[in-house]
């Protein structure tokens, strides 16, 4: 066998099933075989621990039956909505404190006389963008924009 085993073969190997080209493979790949030393006794702890708690006297179980009884009969559980509460609160918090620190308070980009064409479209779009004006106002400002450039350009001449 040129590649290790599948995971159908470990599973096989490790609850000792008998596969001829698994057992093959065991005897010539050390990796593997250890491996599969490794998962058999990782499983047959687990058999034992499994077989030591059924072996429990019946007095073990009343008394859990009987205590699971009592803890119902008296509703004594913890409040998992209480932990919620905490959670939702901390949750708003968070989300408005990021929202109060995430605001733009870089002082804004002063420009001079000999301003480059590009460079004036880009800061007409920043500003457009941090505008606080909403979007369905937009065209009334700049109709009023307009206006106020043609009666500037009217008074001076």
């Amino acid at each position: 066998m040129d590649r290790h085993l599948n995971d159908e073969q470990w599973a096989a190997a490790v609850l000792s099933e008998n596969d001829e080209a698994a057992s093959k493979h065991l005897a010539e790949c050390a990796t593997c075989r250890e491996e599969v030393n490794s998962f058999g006794a990782a499983v047959g702890a687990a058999q034992a621990r499994a077989n030591k708690v059924m072996e429990q006297p019946q007095a073990f179980w009343r008394q859990q039956r009987e205590s699971i009884s009592a803890r119902l009969s008296a509703n004594d559980f913890a409040h998992p909505w209480r932990r919620w509460i905490w959670v939702t609160a901390t949750v708003v918090v968070i989300l408005l404190a990021s929202t109060l620190l995430s605001r733009n308070s870089a002082p804004p980009i002063q420009t001079t006389a000999q301003t480059d064409p590009d460079d004036a479209l880009l800061l007409a779009v920043q500003r457009s963008i941090q505008s606080d004006l909403p979007r369905a106002l937009r065209p009334a400002a700049l109709l009023t924009r307009e206006i106020n450039r043609a009666e500037a350009a009217r008074r001076n001449p």
